[in-house]
Order: structure tokens, then sequence, then C-alpha cells
């Protein structure tokens, strides 16, 4: 019997199966698409990190071992206690680990030649694994000896292929370093190839270049000799530079985004009690806090996208239950005047209900286990409870209409006369605990404890949610429908009065239906348009927040990039723009000079600060950012004739500008405040004098994270012809240019201004083939903007926008399509009944558009209204600012917005005329009345 009458009204509970089945899914699917997107980006950020920041890394100075004797003790075995003894989950997430002893680096004279002033930095190395990472090519392996009954040393050490090439080595040369207490020759014996050089093994001790200490010098190379334990020993006790680490290499394989809150609280254990009395050098902690952070904010608006969906499809499958139930009350009626219980007619709903909704539940769980991503914590729960919830609403729709006096299959609109004080007791209840939620979710944030700005667990995982206000949104745009449908009758009545005093009947009979289904009707009768409420504010916030971040990083990407393209380097020779602006496609090539701890003094007090100083040709038109361009005081100021012959002076002028070459300049707000209005600021071993101009938080070439900054005007400065400034940026504009083509020509004006500033010509085949301790990068604006989407947890808000306007947006059209149809029998007799005073099908459609469009479009309006405001409404507990790259996050809308609501309202009505005729048909309204048939 059971499925008899499932079979008989399939269409109804196949909805209800539907749409517990979506439900299903997002609870499913989403979640875990999001987690997997969080763990990628936590996987990212990790992997990007240098070795030296990624790795857990113990040190111990070999003058803190009393005691020990380091030609005995072996402390390599204590890696894997040491592995064993940190804090959960810190060991199961460690790949790999490795002991080492390094003597130094330290100066070194390399096969007996010193390099000028600015020696190479040779250290020697035991390494565990240093055998299986190697392949000899020449020579053989180390053997040290120390007899110290013939006072015998030797120190015996192999290099590799691309350190021999560098430093002009060859089997058989020795190497002596030079440390704070004395001497070590260390001789070379064999040359080798790593295995594998791309391996983690030799993240530390890659042949590299650094600054040198004198500016004429440039860089110099640091290279590592591999050893054995006899050799480091000997090493370390000559120069006195002797160093023991335990380092211990995470996988970014096996980290995941919940784990993150604790091995921040083990990482910050490790600090306070650090194994072996040792150092703790890693930097992944302050990467993890600030993954944590910004998690939490995007968990924050995920929590309200995915709360206001998952609102939405629960409020469809009320209507559904509601749509079923109204087919059937014409059973549940005779049943009951048969004497029936309530209790039977809910019991056999839950029956005939369980046979289609838990293999829906069961189905849509399954689709959402094929999205690839980690689980999350709250899945099973709200899968089983849409699977409830799907399963009981018929059941209890059924039960509370049976009990009521209207229970005869008449229109309830025609029925109720007034409005129940308990409704209007439950509005005012709704309306109260939305304002209050929304000042609670202001002052403490989404999360459930003191933690502001927290989300849902099923974006990352691990972190608590208050039920009350993660679901504050959600009753906000609850509370506006009801005070919209509250107010919307007396329009309408009026309209409706205006419209009878016309010759058609059309508009005064749509608009008189659409009064009734107003604040006036039954709570059924109205409470659908809240569910289309919820979903257009869904949308319409997920929209605005996406284009309020979207503008944010806007214009970082302005600040930052203030150019088609800017390219970085160590320095570069004074003609090197002019030879970029030759390549193709390049219309411009502005020259930029970065110093970043330029000495400031100020005229009003002998106080010196250290500033980030920028000089650049602020007059370029490629240079301006469109409304935050540098202030007219820098692109309008010129030299004067007399400043221009005052710089081309003698030497003795080098150190002191004249008092009258004053530079017009553009100060941060803090250094503003220090030093007054005029000081003097050194640029290049020159002393240039300058007045604040202008003040402001952020200068475009500098980026958002500058706080202290001082802009110079280049066209304005004196600088003598003896000695240019020598850039380090180069703005570019233009189109279509080769970007290895520009980095070509900026690498080759680096090893040109290098050549000029020691005299010695770079190697360009060494050190990772352009023979530059900072070979040139371009960073286009676009490249740049495009970075800012795709950092750590940046995936998973893309994701959230996409999802949310798609989802709202089709969840907008069913809320509509269900809503036509709950009311088409109701609308079919009436039009029965017209039809056989002569309306036509056209005037149907006329009837109809004059009945739901006011409806439609108050609750579009409300809704939209509700969805852009609440981001400004709860900004506190979003946390945007952490997503638009150090800029203030402005609540903006985007002129597509509002066409995409105007686009959804066109498609609500077009899908109420769609659904409405296909109803029709089925009810076979023009046959009803003339032959006295029963509807179906």
């Amino acid at each position: 019997m059971i499925m008899t009458r499932v079979r008989a009204y399939a269409a109804q509970l196949g909805l209800l199966a539907a749409l517990v089945a979506l439900a299903a899914f997002l609870s499913t699917g989403p979640g875990r698409l999001a987690n997997g997107t969080t763990d990628e980006g936590l996987r990212s950020d990790i992997g990007a990190l240098l070795s030296s920041s990624r790795d857990l890394t113990f040190s111990l100075d070999g003058n803190r071992l009393p005691g020990v004797d380091l030609l005995r003790d072996d402390r390599s075995v204590r890696l894997d206690q040491i592995r064993d003894g940190l804090p959960g989950p810190l060991p199961g997430l460690i790949e790999d680990s490795w002991f080492v002893a390094e003597a130094g680096p330290v100066d070194a004279a390399v096969a007996g030649v010193f390099l000028k002033s600015c020696p190479t930095r040779v250290g020697v190395r035991r390494q565990t694994g240093s055998d299986q990472a190697t392949r000899m090519v020449e020579g053989r392996r180390p053997k040290s000896e120390n007899v110290s009954s013939s006072s015998k040393m030797i120190i015996e050490a192999i290099v590799g292929t691309v350190e021999a090439k560098a430093l002009g080595l060859r089997v058989g040369d020795t190497v002596t370093l030079i440390g704070r207490s004395g001497k070590a020759t260390v001789r070379v014996v064999g040359r080798y190839e790593p295995v594998d050089a791309a391996a983690p093994f030799w993240d530390d001790m890659r042949l590299a270049r650094e600054a040198c200490d004198r500016a004429d010098e440039d860089t110099r190379y640091r290279a590592t000799l591999l050893t054995d334990m006899v050799g480091v020993d000997l090493a370390g006790a000559l120069t006195g530079e002797y160093e023991e680490r335990w380092r211990y290499r995470l996988d970014a394989a096996k980290l995941t985004a919940d784990q993150v809150p604790a091995m921040t609280l083990a990482i910050g254990e490790i600090r306070r009690h650090p194994p072996e009395q040792t150092a703790v050098r890693s930097a992944v902690d302050t990467t993890l806090a600030e993954f944590e952070k910004r998690l939490r904010a995007v968990q924050a608006v995920l929590a309200v996208v995915r709360t206001g969906i998952l609102a939405t499809v629960a409020g469809l499958i009320l209507l559904a239950a509601r749509l079923a139930a109204d087919r059937r009350r014409a059973e549940y009626a005779l049943i009951r005047a048969r004497g029936g219980a309530v209790r039977r007619i809910a019991g056999r709903v839950i029956a005939e209900t369980a046979v289609v909704v838990l293999p829906a539940a069961l189905l849509g769980w399954l689709a959402g286990l094929l999205v690839p991503g980690r689980p999350a914590v709250e899945e099973p729960a709200l899968v089983a409870g849409f699977a409830l919830f799907g399963l009981l609403a018929p059941a209890v729709i059924a039960a509370a209409a049976a009990r009521r006096p209207d229970f005869t299959g008449h229109r309830g609109d025609l029925v109720a006369g007034t409005t129940s004080p308990r409704r209007i007791t439950a509005e005012l209840f709704v309306i109260g605990l939305a304002a209050g939620g929304a000042y609670l979710l202001r002052s403490r944030g989404i999360g459930s404890g003191a933690s502001s700005r927290s989300g849902t667990s099923g974006a990352g995982g691990g972190v608590g949610v208050d039920p009350y206000l993660i679901a504050v949104p959600v009753l906000l745009a609850v509370a506006a429908s009801l005070i919209a449908l509250r107010l919307v009758p007396f329009p309408l009545r009026v309209a409706s009065r205006i419209a009878a005093r016309g010759r058609g009947a059309l508009a005064f009979l749509g608009l008189a239906g659409a009064g009734r289904s107003g604040g006036g009707s039954t709570a059924l009768r109205s409470w659908p348009l809240s569910v289309l409420v919820v979903a257009i504010a869904t949308g319409i916030f997920t929209g605005t927040v996406a284009s309020t971040v979207g503008n944010g990083r806007d214009r970082a990407t302005d600040v930052a990039v203030p150019a088609d393209a800017m390219v970085t380097g160590f320095s570069f020779a004074v003609e090197t723009p002019e030879r970029i602006a030759a390549l193709d496609g390049v219309t411009a090539a502005v020259p930029m000079l970065l110093a970043s701890a330029a000495e400031v003094r100020s005229d009003a007090s002998p106080l010196i600060s250290q500033v980030q100083a920028m000089v650049v040709d602020a007059s370029v038109p490629q240079f301006r950012v469109p409304g935050r361009e540098l202030p007219a005081a820098l692109t309008e100021a010129s030299k004067t004739e007399a400043s221009k012959t005052e710089a081309s002076k003698t030497e003795s002028s080098k150190t002191e500008a004249s008092k009258t070459d004053v530079v017009p300049a553009l100060a941060s707000p803090r250094l503003a405040q220090r030093i007054g209005s005029s000081g003097q600021v050194d640029i290049q071993g020159r002393r240039y004098a300058f007045r604040v101009a202008a003040v402001r938080d952020t200068a475009p070439g500098l980026g958002t994270s500058v706080r202290e900054f001082l802009v110079l005007p280049s066209q304005a400065m004196p600088i003598p012809d003896f000695q240019p400034l020598v850039p380090n940026r180069i703005l570019i504009d233009g189109s279509g240019w080769d970007p290895d083509a520009v980095r070509t020509v900026a690498d080759e004006g680096q090893r040109a201004q290098t050549r000029k500033a020691t005299g010695a010509d770079v190697d360009p085949s060494a050190v990772g083939g352009t023979g530059l301790a900072y070979p040139a990068t371009v960073t286009t604006h676009a490249g740049y903007r495009a970075s800012l989407d795709e950092q750590g947890v940046d995936g998973v808000l893309s994701f959230t926008f996409t999802a949310g306007v798609v989802a709202a947006a089709a969840l907008a059209l069913l809320a509509v399509a269900l809503i036509v149809l709950a009311g088409a029998p109701a609308r079919g007799q009436t039009l029965s009944r017209l039809r056989t005073l002569g309306l036509s099908t056209g005037q149907g459609r006329g009837l109809l558009v004059f009945e739901l469009v006011p409806l439609l479009g108050v609750a579009i309006l409300a809704g939209a209204a509700i969805g852009a405001a609440l981001p400004a409404l709860i900004a506190p507990a979003l946390g945007l600012d952490d997503f638009t790259a150090g800029v203030p996050a402005e609540i903006s809308t985007d002129p597509f917005l509002v066409a995409g609501v105007l686009a959804v309202t066109v498609l609500a009505v077009t899908a109420a005329l769609v659904v409405e005729d296909a109803a029709n048909r089925r009810l076979r309204l023009g046959t009803v009345l003339r032959l006295g048939e029963d509807q179906p």
C-alpha cells in the first residue's frame, strides 16, 4: 500500500527527494573541496619557504658543550631521540632528518690565494647521509687523521663540481680557514656530484653569493666542503668555529589545515623548552600563525555563505513538503472524516517519505564523497540532519494542517481573517533575535570562543562555531523579509483601489491577490518568500564581498607595481633603463632607487632615523597611478639652474648639499611626526636636503607593507654627473615585450655595474647561470595581481565567491518555481472561473504577472538590500582586511552585480510564467468547470 501511494504521488515525493539529495551533497562536497583547497594552500605556503625557515633546526654552539670530547662523542645518535621527544603532531609530520656538525663558514684562503679584502667564505661539515647523497667523480672520500703522539693533524674534504669550478679548486689543493681562535688547513682529496641536486639535503650548503662588508667589493662566494667526523672536529677545534645542528624536514604532503593550531602550540612548546638546551631555528610557526589568521577570515566568509545556501535548501525542502501536503489535502481530510487520528496521518506520511528520502540522502552523500578533499568534522551530522529534516517535515506540516479548522481544501487566504497574535510575537522575536545577533557578531566575531573572526570547521577544521552567531546573517535576511511582507500590503491595497477605477480587471484582481499573500495572510502563504530573500541576500553578500576584496587587491597592486612591470635587482648600471627602453614593445623605462636603511636627520632635532627611501623621476606619466599618484609637489618639481650648477661643483661638495637645493618629499605619517617639516637624507654616499611637501600612508612603488618611508623626485635633486644614483628598480611601460629579453638586459646591467664597482668580471655561467647573487626579476602588473588570488587560502575564497553566487542564483530561481507551484491549484480555480467569463490565455498570464511580480520584486529588493548591507554590518567579524594585501577593505558593490539582480528578476518572472503554464496544462483548466471533472 505504501508503494502504491508513493507511485501515485511520485512527482511530489521525487521533488522532495531531489532536494534532500542536493542538501546532502552540499553538506559534503563543497566542504571537502574547500578543505582540500585550504590544505593545498597550506602546503604551498610551507613548500615556498626557504629551508632555514621551513625546517625545524636545533643548533648548539661548540663552545656550549662542556665536558664533551669532540673527537669521541658522536652526537648524531641523538637525531632519532630528539625527533621522538617532540610534542605531537610533529613527530608524524617529519619527512627526513639530518645531523650537521660544521666548522664555519669563515673567511678562507682558497688554494693559498686571498681575494682582496672580501675573501671567499668556506665551511667544512659532516652531515649524515653524505655518502648516499654524493657520487664521486674524481679522487676519494676524506679520511682525516688526528695522531696525538706525532702531533699530526690532517683534515681532508671533498668539493662539489660546481664549487670547484667557481673557486678554482682542484684535487690536491688546500683551503685555509681563518677563524676567531686560529687557522685550519683543509686538503681537497676528491670531487663529487650530487645524486639529486634538487634534494633538500643540499638546501643549506649550495654555492651562493653574498654581499660583502665593503660596498665597492659587491659580492663574494659562500661554499661548503664535505668532510668526515674527525675532520670537522679538528677544524672546529683549530678555528674555534664549531656548531652542531639537528635538522628536521617537515613533510608538506602530510600537512592539513586542521593541524595548524596543534602545530603552532607544539612549536611554541619547543621554543619554551628546547631539547638538549639548543636554540631553535625556524620560521614555520610564524607562517602557520599568519596562515591561521587568514584561514579564520576565510572561514568567516565561507561560514556566512554556506549557512545561507544550506538555509535556502532547508527552506526549499519545507516548500516541497508543503507542496506535497497541499496536493493530498482531500485525502487527509477524508481520513480525518472517517475518524483517523492526526498521528495516523503523520505516521503514514513518514512511512511513504522514508522510501524515497533516505535513499536520496544516501545518494547525495555518496556523490559528495566523490569530491576530492578532506572531510569536515560536521559532515555526518549535517547529512543526517537533512535526512531527518526531509523525513519529518512533510509529516509535521500534514499533522499541523490536519489540526486547523480550515482543513477543508479551501484557499487559506480567503479563510484567514486576521493575523494571529502568536505569529506577530514570533515575527517580533525573529527580528529581535537578528538585531541582537548582529550586535554580538560585530563585537565577538563568529567563533564560539573569545577569539574573533573564526569560522566553520568545514573550511579548515578545528575552529569552534557559535550556532547562534553563524545563523545571524540568515536571521537578518528572514527579518528583512518579514518586515517587507508586513509593509507591502499597504501600497498594494492603494494600487488595487486605483486599478479598480480602470476599465480592465486584470490589474485589480492581480494586485488584490498579491495583497492577500502579504503580511495579512497565513504564515504558510507568506513565509516561502523568505526563502527567496535568503537566497538573494546570500548571492548579493557573496558578490559584494568578492567586489570589495577584488577592488582592494587592485589598489594594492597599483601601489606595489605602479607601471606595466617592475624589474628588481641588486644594482643596475645607469644606462640599463635606456637599453631596456630600446627593446621591442617597451615604450618607457624609468629608473628607481630603493634604499632600505637610509639615514634621515631632522633639522629640528639631532634625531636620526632609518627609513625606506625611494628616489624616482616622478614627472614621467608611466609612474602615475590614477587616483593614487604621487603628489603634485613631486610630479611638478624640477631643478633650478642654480642647483644644477651647484651639483656640478668640485669633489669637496660631495657629502653636503647646498642649503638652496631643498627637494620636496613625500613622507609617511610617523616619519613626518618625528622629523618635522624638513631634514636631510643620505642616499648612496651623498646628503640631500628635503622638505616634507606631503604626507601619505602609502606611496606607489613601495608596496603596502612599508610603514616608514621618504619619497624624493630625482628630477628635482642636485645629483652630480660624477656620482649618479645607481638604480635597483626599473619601471617598464609598454605591451608585447619579452620578459626574458628584459631580464637578460637587466642582468647584463648588473654585471656591468659589478665590473665598474669592483673591477672584476662576473662569470655569467656561475651561480645559476647568471653569476649574480641577486638575478633580476620581472614582476608584471597583471602577474602580481594574479598572485594575490593564489596565496595560501585565497583559493578557498575564490571558490566561495564563485560557488556562492552561482548556487544562490540557481536556488533563487528554484524557490520562485516552488512558490508558483504551491499556489497553482488555488490560482487555477480562479482562472477556471474567469475563463468561463471570457478570460483569454494571455490575460491569464497577465493576471499571474500582476499577482506575483510585486511580491517577487519586494523579495528580490529586500534580499538585495540586506545582502549589500551585510558586509558592512558584520565587517569586524569577516576580517576582509586580511585579503586586500595591506590596504583597507572598502565595502563596494560591482555594477555588474546590480545587473545580475535585474537579470535574476527577469528570469524569475519568466520561470514563474513557464511553471504556471505547465501547471495549468496539467490541471486542464479549460474543462474543469464545464465538465465537472476533479483536479488530478
